[in-house]
């Protein structure tokens, strides 16, 4: 498989299928604006904030079920500030109308999680190019399994997850050499060798939230406020079993090698807390299928093209019941992939 000398300009190209907009509509629909995004986010951090001080005075007033409840529902939503859905919808720069506000948040939040924004951002850019082809998008290679062990850690501590993060970020910020930081073969594709601004952008950062976090440990343990270490430094490892509710759902079980999201992603519908956490990121085939569009427009995307797009299962139970019956057969079958019909008279490309 041949590559250009960088990912956005790929001499593989797919040919993807867009359901009808009117420009005029679609037009309107990627304009963007400061306030809703930034009221968005103060809402997000005012949340996590409140949850944190909870928990931080339960530590120190309440009895350890209070404090472990109040621990379990702090950890439980942080991860939707950055590293979930925000750091995503702030990697692809459409999110603020101000780009500055843009790239301000991506690094607040960033930090916050443990997120590089940079190597999301090469990463992601190739995902969306090659959703789930193989051999070309290997963010996301189908077809996914979720093991009882992930559930474990999903509703507990993501011991694996601390150590892959904390490592990488070590990788990334301390190789002694371009080829020892590159190990993975996606890694190389997203950083090629004539892009050397990204890949030290990339380091530059891993470096600092380091140096960072380390700074703030030291300074929690001296304090003896050590609770802070689980509040903030190991929050995004915890309890993650809402996240993995709301995210695995966005591919698991689709066709793969198809240049149509329609088959190969899965909108399902949510109710507002769902949507609110999630930042609206379960109208899937409507993101991938128009990225420009910033997030708090996709429901009304969703409105305008519905009549072309599958119909989607409406909330987290009823979708997991259908990724459930697709996982169960997908191991009697591995060759069973999920098709939703497509609307009347179209067939799979």
């Amino acid at each position: 498989m041949e590559y250009g000398g960088d990912m956005a300009e790929p001499r593989v190209r797919l040919d993807w299928y867009r359901s009808p907009i009117a420009k005029e509509e679609l037009a309107k629909l990627t304009t963007r604006n400061n306030w809703r995004p930034l009221l968005h986010t103060v809402a997000m951090l005012g949340f996590s904030v409140a949850t944190g001080v909870l928990a931080f005075w339960a530590f120190h007033n309440l009895t350890w079920p209070w404090v472990v409840i109040t621990i379990y529902l702090h950890c439980t939503f942080y991860g939707f500030f950055s590293g979930g859905a925000g750091g995503h919808e702030l990697s692809r720069r459409s999110m603020f109308k101000s780009a500055w506000l843009n790239e301000a948040f991506i690094r607040f939040n960033g930090f916050l999680t443990w997120f590089n924004h940079e190597w999301f951002r090469r990463s992601h850019t190739g995902h969306h190019q090659y959703t789930t082809h193989h051999e070309l998008d290997l963010e996301v290679m189908l077809p996914l399994s979720v093991s009882w062990h992930q559930w474990i850690w999903a509703f507990t501590v993501n011991w694996r997850s601390i150590w892959r993060v904390i490592a990488t970020f070590t990788r990334h910020g301390f190789g002694i050499s371009r080829e020892r930081v590159l190990k993975s073969e996606w890694e190389r594709r997203i950083f090629p060798g004539e892009n050397k601004k990204s890949y030290l952008i990339m380091v530059n950062w891993a470096r600092f939230v380091l140096v960072g976090h380390l700074a703030l440990a030291v300074v929690f343990v001296i304090t003896g406020n050590w609770i802070l270490l689980i509040l903030f430094t190991f929050a995004p490892f915890c309890t993650g079993w809402f996240k993995a509710l709301t995210h695995i759902p966005q591919h698991v079980g689709m066709r793969p090698d198809i240049a149509d999201w329609r088959q190969s992603t899965r909108t399902y519908l949510a109710g507002p807390i769902v949507r609110f956490f999630y930042w609206n990121m379960n109208y899937h085939v409507e993101h991938h299928m128009y990225a420009a569009v910033p997030f708090y427009n996709l429901p009304k995307l969703r409105k305008a093209i519905e009549s072309d797009l599958p119909v989607a299962s409406r909330g987290l139970i009823s979708t997991w019941r259908e990724i459930r019956v697709t996982l169960k057969r997908q191991k009697s079958e591995p060759g069973y992939v999920f098709s939703p019909p497509l609307p009347s008279g179209q067939s799979l490309g």
